[in-house]
């Protein structure tokens, strides 16, 4: 980074925006990270129905529904008996106002380890217990799951004060959607899967609590959007204003990214004597700014590549932020009705890779729902496309598709690699077309 590098960052325009409009936020959780142990304690204030967010046991129903609707894809074994009881109607028009959290049972697993699953939802009332693994960094294993329903089997549905009642195993997992296929596979059908999109319903019906000033919702809803990646209108500004400052003063990102680990009990007379010193400083008083800043640094690079390199596409839609990006094709978008794309790539950073070596997972995105459904089979389609992406034809009845098409790819790969695929789903949808399946 040159002196000039510097003060061309500091006197860009969009600088002065974006510090200003990093201090607009009444979400305490822009400025606070919570680790898997808060996280499992948000996620037991939500699901109780007798806390302070004002929602009562609305957020059970979701959650359960969720469940179900995984279940009918993931889960054959387990979960089987519940969910042909608890449907979305009986769940929906049920109370759990009996329910309550524990987090008290700990267990022996088969390699006499003791162990503690994150949540117990139980509800005397209904004669139900579901139990939760929270996950959040390490990913899932078949073993895992295994030995953790073996272990709630023989040391809690076997005692007799529970002889009654029906037991769900779920799985919440925000990386869910990042799994290949054949990890999906792999975890067997003891559990339901979910990541954390179910909370979306919650956080919109803590928006309308709030309008009618139920200020006790503020809690519930900066939780359950900000685990489903909703931002805000000046979220986005300034995901956008981070993006292209990323972008066009890359030197000063990279400098940024070292500089932050440079603590003041590091710091010597020397240390201010260029502008490093300078940058340092700045840095020091505007860490969150400097935060969103070097997040961003990757799908902006990405974002730079793609540009030139698919002239097919719109960029002027292409939607993003600072942890991912999504795009559609001008052949994808021939097929989609009146609302969003039917089908899309979306391009994600690997939150947990280091910042230094950045890693990116490809996926491609399919929407039964806003298909032109005059103008297309739909079902043949997918058939169709599942010839060059192997895995799209699973989960069938499913509206709303994840399908990993790459991971763990640098920022090179991850360009060359979406231009692939953007170019082999123009392709099918093109043959596709000469073969009726699409038409006009």
């Amino acid at each position: 980074m040159t002196p000039n590098d510097l003060y061309a960052f500091l006197s860009d325009k969009r600088l002065v925006d974006l510090i200003e409009r990093v201090k607009i936020s009444d979400d305490f959780l822009d400025v606070v990270s919570l680790t898997e142990t808060q996280h499992s304690d948000m996620l037991a204030w939500c699901l109780h129905p007798n806390e302070g967010h004002g929602q009562g046991d609305a957020v059970i129903k979701d959650f359960l529904i969720a469940a179900y609707d995984a279940g009918q894809e993931t889960n054959k074994f387990a979960n089987k008996i519940f969910f042909e009881t608890w449907t979305p109607g009986k769940i929906r028009t049920s109370s759990f106002g009996s329910a309550f959290i524990a987090r008290e049972f700990s267990l022996t697993t088969a390699d006499t380890r003791r162990g503690r699953l994150d949540l117990f939802l139980i509800d005397p009332g209904n004669k139900i217990i579901v139990t939760i693994e929270n996950k959040a960094g390490a990913s899932l294993t078949e073993t895992q799951l295994s030995d953790y329903y073996a272990a709630v089997s023989q040391q809690i549905s076997n005692r007799r004060v529970f002889s009654d009642y029906q037991f769900a195993y779920i799985v919440v997992d925000r990386d869910l959607a990042d799994y290949p296929e054949e990890h999906l596979k792999s975890l067997g059908n003891k559990w339901a899967l979910l990541d954390y999109g179910w909370l979306e319903a919650s956080a919109n019906r803590a928006r309308l609590h709030l309008e009618r000033n139920n200020e006790a919702a503020q809690l519930l809803m900066a939780y359950c959007q900000k685990q489903t990646g909703w931002q805000s209108p000046n979220e986005k500004q300034v995901n956008e204003l981070a993006a292209e400052l990323a972008s066009q003063h890359e030197a000063v990102v990279e400098a940024i990214r070292l500089q932050r680990k440079v603590q003041p009990t590091e710091w010597t007379p020397t240390t201010f004597g260029d502008q490093t010193g300078e940058l340092l400083l700045f840095i020091q008083q505007n860490r969150q700014l400097c935060d969103h800043l070097v997040q961003s640094r990757g799908i902006a690079s990405v974002r730079v590549g793609l540009r030139k390199i698919l002239p097919q596409v719109k960029h002027d839609e292409v939607e993003y932020s600072r942890t991912w990006l999504r795009f559609a094709t001008a052949e994808m978008e021939s097929l989609m009705a009146d609302g969003y794309w039917p089908i899309f790539l979306n391009v994600r950073r690997d939150t947990q890779s280091d910042e230094a070596n950045t890693r990116f997972t490809i996926r491609l995105i399919w929407v039964t729902d806003q298909f032109h459904k005059d103008n297309c089979d739909v079902e043949a389609l997918r058939q169709h496309m599942a010839k060059v992406f192997p895995g799209l034809d699973k989960f069938g009845g499913s509206e709303y598709r994840r399908l990993v098409l790459a991971s763990k790819l640098n920022t090179a790969d991850a360009i060359s690699k979406t231009r692939q695929f953007a170019a082999e789903i123009d392709n099918a949808i093109a043959a596709a077309r000469k073969s009726g399946i699409v038409r006009g």
